[in-house]
Formats: structure tokens, sequence, C-alpha cells
């Protein structure tokens, strides 16, 4: 079981605090139980149904305890309201990009020197994703290089979307999604589908469905193509949080709200 990162509310005061208390106090009296019961009769059988039971009936008292669950076998369960606070501290990152100082517009070069950014940038997010292990470290310095990136895209006069958006290079696709990002093109939304679909890099595929999100509202709900839905509809990302994106996407592009 993993605890909820720092700072998000892991103490003990307030009414929120209190019910955490009291909480974390019955489930260490059930643990208890159950190990003093193990004790005095060692021979008892519990088989897997029960414990089964046992498990679904004590995970929703622990959501105020834990942001997830790793399960043997590598199955991780993780609570609705975890996956949001990081989707929206993640959203956060990149619209503090947007703010620029107004000088973020493309440059007399044509954007050259920021092509060459974009390509760095690209670069040392492949570079990362390589050299780091998986975990939040990491996933926090490729927010960081996304942000930079929605920075340097838009100080490119006429990036090339297809061609990257088509590219076996990793950090150019993820180039793509941050201009989409903040520059959402109605004209890009049948290539970024294909992209964000075929992604096969997991952080990429993440930033590509909140690019995705934002030239909808480019297009506009009721003029996104049916068969463009039908794609996202059978899109099947494994990720919670991918998972949860794409749910919002097409709850939109339903109208539902």
């Amino acid at each position: 079981m993993r605890q909820g990162e720092p700072g998000e509310g892991q103490g003990y005061s307030g009414r929120a605090g209190r019910r955490r208390f009291v909480v974390a106090s019955v489930v260490s009296c059930v643990a208890i139980a159950v190990a003093v019961t193990h004790v005095l009769a060692p021979d008892l059988k519990i088989d897997n149904v029960t414990v089964a039971l046992l498990v679904v009936a004590v995970v929703p008292w622990l959501r105020d305890l834990l942001t997830s669950i790793e399960l043997p076998g590598g199955v991780r369960l993780e609570f609705k309201e975890a996956v949001e606070r990081r989707i929206e501290a993640a959203e956060r990152i990149a619209d503090a990009a947007l703010v620029g100082s107004g000088d973020d517009g493309p440059e007399a070069d044509g954007g050259a020197t920021a092509l060459t950014d974009v390509r760095r940038l690209a670069a040392e997010y492949l570079e990362v994703r390589t050299s780091m292990f998986s975990g939040s470290a990491r996933t926090q310095r490729m927010n960081g290089i996304f942000a930079r990136l929605v920075r340097a895209t838009q100080r490119v006069a006429d990036p090339d979307l297809d061609g990257w958006l088509t590219s076996p290079d990793g950090g150019l696709r993820l180039a793509a999604y941050a201009r989409l990002y903040a520059v959402p093109d109605a004209d890009a939304l049948a290539a970024l589908t294909d992209a964000v679909v075929r992604e096969p890099l997991a952080f990429s595929q993440y930033w590509g469905i909140h690019a995705l999100d934002k030239v909808v509202d480019a297009v506009g709900v009721e003029d996104v193509p049916r068969g463009v839905v039908r794609r996202l509809e059978d899109c099947r990302p494994r990720g919670s949080d991918r998972v949860a994106l794409l749910r919002r996407l097409i709850a939109k592009l339903h109208g539902l709200p």
C-alpha cells in the first residue's frame, strides 16, 4: 500500500483529520484482532473468497488514508480523488507556462532559434525517460520539460505539426502536443487523434489527450466528426490518469456533464 504524497492532508487536525484518526484506529484494531485470532487459532483456514470479501469491505474506508493500493501481481487501484488531484496539478504546471511575459510570439528569424530549443528539449525528454526510474521524480522532471516546450513551441513561426505528430521521435511528438496545447489548431484534429490513439509513450499520450481536449474546444464539440469520437471510444489506455482524461473528453463529446 502507498501513502498519499506529503502535504496532502496527512495530519489529524480538523474534521477531516479526526475522521482519518478514527479510520486509522478502526483499521488498526481490525488488524490486531486478525493477528490475535491467528495466534490463538493457527489452524483456522481462511479461503481466498473470504479474504477478497474482507478487502472489498475495507477498501472504501481506506480512501482517507491512502491514494492507492497495490495488490499482488502488480495490480494497482487508485482512488478517484487522488487521480483528479494529480491531473489538476499537471494542468496547473502547463497553464502556468502559457502565462508568458509577452515575448513568446514567433521570432524574427522565423523561429530557427526556438526550433533549436524545441529539439534540445525533445532530446532531454527522451534522455530523462531512459535514465531515470519510473516514479514521481521522473514525472516531475518530464512535466517541467513539457512546460518549457509549451513556451518554446509558441516561438516557432510555422511548426511542422504533421511531421512532428508522425515522427518516430517521441520527443518531437511531445513537442507537437505542447504546441497544440498552447495554440489549438482545428485543422490538426484528425492528425492529432491518430497520434494520440497510437502513442506508445504513456507520458506523451497523457499530454496528447490534454492537447486533444483543447483542439476539440477549438473545433466545437458539435462539429467533431463521428469517426474521431469512435476512435477515441476504441482507445484503451492503461494508466489511471489517461483513462480519467479520456473519459472526461468522451463525456464532453457526448454532451455529458
